[in-house]
């Protein structure tokens, strides 16, 4: 599902803003999934927080109280790349980084802020 920048998820309204401030409080934790995919795909937590900063939410998974976000970041050798963020809030001061990726071309339209249509 699609959505702007403010989702109500239970703990109150998760918006970009609140991540924002959140990350920028260093109160975050990175999960496992996120550091695995980070050293398959070439990037770290400076690339994860770039991203989310640089973001926007693109869905939601309300069952979950989780949001994925869609930002930009600078990898190494100045490339910079969309990556997307999967961002959990269980508590009202601390966001987790559930899995963060790089987004396939194959399933995300350019920008990768939706699904490509099924054929």
């Amino acid at each position: 599902m699609l959505y702007s920048n403010k989702i109500k998820l239970g703990l109150g309204n998760l918006n970009i803003e609140v991540i924002g401030r959140l990350v920028k409080a260093r109160r975050y934790q990175i999960k496992l999934h996120a550091v695995q995919h980070g050293l398959k795909e070439g990037f770290g937590e400076r690339e994860i927080v770039e991203a989310i900063l640089s973001g926007r939410l693109i869905e939601q998974y309300p069952e979950r109280k989780r949001v994925l976000v869609c930002g930009k970041a600078s990898f190494e050798m100045g490339l910079l790349s969309w990556l997307h963020v999967v961002c959990e809030q269980n508590y009202p001061d601390q966001i987790e980084i559930v899995t963060a990726y790089v987004p396939a071309e194959l399933e995300w339209e350019e920008p990768p802020f939706k699904r490509r249509q099924k054929r």
